[in-house]
């Protein structure tokens, strides 16, 4: 009896603790006329001339289901890709404010960079841009996205305007709806009645 019980507890765990992390990778490329997310330094049209594709923005909504740490991880330096700049912003939209950025590591070492932020459930934006094409936001030390960002990305940083960007979100808890633990405790208590019609047999 005492093993039917450690197995219920074993089936139970697995059910009501295992773990979905889910990631989502964002790429694309700066000087991409057909890139949709694409926007200039002003928030307006993305600009195509040699010496103004290192001022556009990259911009994405992110929705975060679950609070806990999520990792954000460039990869495109790596492949000739541009030298990133990476800001995070919590909200959506143009009202969105300032919320981190991977400043320290792109003025000391630059190229692809792995960052965790903990966050809470919710809706934030994410900005990829060229070094040093910073928010103005984050440059002010206050604001919010609809101030723009700097302009001050840098060509010869450029690449082939290639970036990409993968991002971890937090494992999800997984509970087992209240008929599924019906089912499981009818099959249990099977089990445990044929054990006894066995035993007095």
């Amino acid at each position: 009896m005492r093993n039917l019980f450690l197995i219920v507890f074993l089936v139970l765990g697995f059910f009501i603790g295992s773990a979905n992390a889910s990631s989502v990778t964002l790429s694309g490329h700066f000087n991409d006329h057909a890139n949709s997310v694409l926007v200039g330094s002003d928030l307006g049209d993305a600009l195509f001339e040699d010496d103004e594709i290192a001022k556009n923005v990259a911009l994405y909504s992110l929705y975060i289901p679950v609070a806990g740490s999520v990792s954000f991880h460039s990869n495109g330096f790596f492949s000739g890709g541009a030298d990133p700049y990476f800001t995070l912003f919590a909200g959506t939209g143009n009202s969105a404010t300032f919320l981190g950025s991977n400043y320290d590591q792109a003025f000391s070492a630059g190229g692809d960079f792995d960052l965790s932020f903990v966050l809470s459930a919710g809706n934030y934006m994410v900005a990829m841009s060229v070094f040093a094409n910073m928010s103005l936001a984050e440059n002010y030390n206050s604001g919010s996205l609809a101030d723009g960002f700097s302009g001050m990305g840098v060509p010869d940083c450029l690449g082939n305007s290639y970036y990409e960007l993968g991002i971890t979100l937090p494992d999800s808890q997984t509970v087992p709806e209240p008929c599924t633990l019906l089912l499981m405790g009818a099959g249990l208590a099977g089990i445990t009645g044929m054990r006894k019609k066995l035993g007095k047999e």
